[in-house]
């Protein structure tokens, strides 16, 4: 039987690309203006304040306070994204008010993640992905006050070379998904640390977290209604070192709506679990105590079935979007300040999440949480507007040539437009020099 457990939430609202960028393109405007929709962001970001974010940090700051005065200790984590962040600038301050508000209880961690909650992770060059890291946690530090010592990458996507980086960035922990796979018929709940390194694995208890995020309003599963005081039998009778449970925030309120129960199960879990003899603990209270090393082989998330990549990088359509936000990378980073800020917005895992074709339980899942009425459609707009954005860097660069691709072991890795780009991507990654001795033929080709 476990006695410990860690509970938290991923927090995250992308900046979705204009539903119309395709059939009544915009070219008046900032970049940002042009090609995404903030009348729907904000419309969005207010609904889910006002049914979850509101309502339920408001339970858990309640819920710490009465455990202070009854003598036990409630706590969660956080992973906020940058884009989460910055929406709560624009149009929430009262939720702001609130996190803030959690960082001061001593009581949660803030996790780090990628600002734009993006798949930047599954590209060659890490460049871009670290500096979305630090960003965030730059992020994070100045709103929040705190200082990210766990790493979650985005959908919890995870394999060797990410947790190396992750390692290398100074992360005592890194989160990801319980994946059988991966584990080896191991049971997530252990803290596990990386074969060959010192960062400490935590896997979801996927199963547990799904009866929350997903099994909680069915009234046809076997174990409906679920109460705060079943569940927390389950977390107790569970073997191991420890439970680990991650799901969306929106859960509670937005996705299982508030008249099901879910915000009162939020309220009654803390008080049940110390009932049922399980103590609530931080991430970072726990990644000392690895109990098995981990050799982790291929790549593991939260997504679907096949809890792999396939979620953002599983089609033709999506394959094509990645590749035109690739060629997007050197001329949006040469031209800076809007220009940036907007490709990276074109970066975030939703806008491939949106593309996903498949059929089954998946396709209901991104059905539900695509905000176009296909993925033809998204296809349509996303691939029309970033092609139309890169376009749009080209010409105010002057630029009239085809590009220069980079390759490595036979797979493109980086794509340059100028001999400045050029040179740039040969000083972020020395083993692409012997590309050098293609610079002047291509140089000769942009002339002509």
């Amino acid at each position: 039987m476990t006695t410990k457990i860690i509970m938290g939430f991923e927090v995250h609202q992308p900046f979705r690309i204009r539903k119309d960028a395709f059939w009544n393109p915009r070219f008046t405007g900032t970049p940002e203006e042009k090609y995404f929709d903030n009348r729907l962001n904000r419309e969005i970001f207010e609904r889910v304040k006002q049914k979850c974010y509101i309502p339920a940090t408001n339970i858990i700051l309640e819920e710490i306070e009465a455990g202070e005065e009854e003598g036990r200790e409630v706590k969660f984590f956080f992973s906020t994204s940058g884009t989460l962040l910055e929406q709560a600038e624009r149009w929430g301050k009262d939720f702001l008010d609130l996190l803030q508000l959690l960082s001061s209880t001593k009581r949660v961690e803030f996790l780090a993640q990628t600002y734009y909650h993006s798949i930047s992770s599954l590209w060659e060059d890490k460049t871009e992905w670290r500096e979305q890291v630090r960003t965030q946690m730059e992020t994070v530090r100045s709103l929040l006050h705190y200082s990210p010592v766990t790493f979650e990458n985005t959908e919890l996507l995870i394999n060797q070379v990410i947790a190396e980086e992750a390692e290398k960035m100074g992360f005592k922990g890194i989160m990801m998904e319980g994946k059988e796979q991966v584990l080896k018929g191991r049971s997530p709940n252990y803290v596990y640390r990386r074969k060959g390194g010192r960062i400490s694995v935590l896997p979801r208890n996927y199963v547990l977290s799904d009866d929350i995020a997903f099994r909680f309003s069915n009234v046809k599963w076997d174990q409906y209604p679920l109460t705060a005081e079943k569940f927390s039998s389950w977390v107790k009778s569970s073997p191991g070192q420890l439970v680990t449970l991650f799901v969306d925030y929106e859960t509670f309120g937005e996705h299982q709506w508030r008249e099901s129960g879910i915000l009162d199960f939020l309220r009654w879990l803390p008080r049940e679990l110390y009932r049922a003899g399980v103590d609530m603990n931080l991430p970072r209270e726990v990644e000392d105590s690895p109990y098995y090393d981990l050799d982790i082989e291929g790549i593991s998330s939260w997504a679907d079935i096949r809890k792999d990549h396939s979620s953002w990088l599983g089609n033709i359509m999506q394959w094509a979007y990645d590749e035109a936000v690739r060629r997007c990378e050197m001329p949006s980073k040469e031209l800076g300040r809007d220009y940036l800020k907007t490709w990276r917005y074109f970066t975030t895992s939703d806008n491939y999440y949106y593309l996903f074709t498949e059929g089954g339980g998946p396709g209901e899942v991104h059905s539900y949480f695509n905000a176009y009425n296909s993925p033809i459609d998204a296809f349509l707009n996303e691939f029309y507007a970033v092609n139309s954005f890169l376009h749009e860097e080209l010409t105010t660069l002057g630029v009239k040539n085809d590009p220069f691709f980079f390759y490595k072991e036979g797979r493109r890795v980086n794509v340059a437009w100028n001999e400045n780009e050029f040179k740039e991507i040969i000083k972020r990654d020395e083993t692409l020099k012997d590309h050098i001795k293609y610079l002047k033929e291509w140089l000769g080709s942009e002339k002509n």
